[in-house]
């Protein structure tokens, strides 16, 4: 297979990932069961469930077969690998995600962390922006699934054509890309930031994976940073100058000092042969 096939093969899976994952956004399940009153925590619970089956579904059934994957144990247990060393660059990735976050915002003046935004009683109605706790519920999906998709089935199949730097790269875009499709749910403006923000983060995790031969310390960081991360990302967006500012730092130094934290924690060349998929 050459690169060419391996790229349109990458950039089918990237679709139908997106598409699996905004169905029940699309059939507006969570707006529904809101407007006929239904509490917060069983909206949360049967949403995450729903996304949950969903990206399971993708994952370990459909993207195996786009990209050529023959069976799961000839790819899941080697990207779940999982040793004290792979777990605390996941949490350590998260240690600079907020520390980045905090000292950011406040050089800037516009620092508004509150424990809330991540671990108040959600709250749905009339619109889905107190989250709250729901966010440890609700970041299972991205956590678990993003990362099993990108930093595992789709940037392994591009190592098997491209040098270790150049797939990194590209799953980073095509993460990336795969953030357009928030625009059913979110304002231009705000996807726009998301997919800047994907690709940069998506660097990180993808050398951290490279690295680490897991994708343990990429799914940590990723599921701490969209739950309790929260509490850092709340700022004063009076000054939108300043508030874009707070997002592109803080989206180009946690992609700067990750990969550094990878290379001093993970000494062995990037280069450094992960993984690869069975192809058929």
């Amino acid at each position: 297979m050459g690169k060419g096939a391996v790229i349109l093969r990458v950039a089918l899976a990237t679709v139908l990932f997106s598409v699996f994952l905004k169905i029940d956004a699309l059939a507006q399940v969570g707006n529904i069961l809101v407007d006929w009153a239904w509490p917060a925590v069983p909206v949360l619970l049967g949403i995450t469930l729903v996304r949950m089956l969903l990206a399971g579904t993708v994952v370990l059934a459909v993207l195996p077969v786009i990209l050529g994957v023959r069976r799961l144990r000839d790819w899941l247990p080697g990207y779940l690998r999982i040793d004290s060393k792979a777990v605390l660059l996941g949490l350590l990735s998260f240690v600079v995600f907020c520390v980045l976050a905090a000292v950011i915002s406040l050089s800037m003046g516009i620092y508004r962390g509150d424990l809330s935004a991540a671990f108040a009683r959600p709250d749905l109605r009339p619109d889905p922006d107190v989250v709250g706790w729901g966010y440890f519920l609700l970041a299972l999906v991205p956590g678990i699934w993003e990362e099993l998709a990108f930093r595992g089935l789709i940037q392994s199949k591009l190592r098997t054509r491209f040098s270790a730097p150049v797939s990194i790269l590209l799953g980073a875009t095509f993460f990336g890309l795969y953030h357009f499709s928030n625009l059913l749910t979110q304002a231009p403006s705000q996807v726009i930031g998301g997919v800047i923000m994907a690709f940069a983060f998506g660097l990180a995790w993808g050398v951290m994976t490279v690295r680490s031969r897991s994708i343990i310390p990429a799914m940590l960081s990723h599921y701490l940073v969209d739950s309790a991360g929260q509490v850092f990302l709340g700022v004063d967006s009076a000054n939108s100058a300043l508030a874009t500012g707070f997002f592109l730092l803080l989206t180009l130094t946690f992609a700067v000092y990750n990969i550094l934290l990878a290379k001093v924690m993970y000494r062995e060349p990037v280069s450094i042969r992960v993984h690869r998929p069975v192809s058929l």
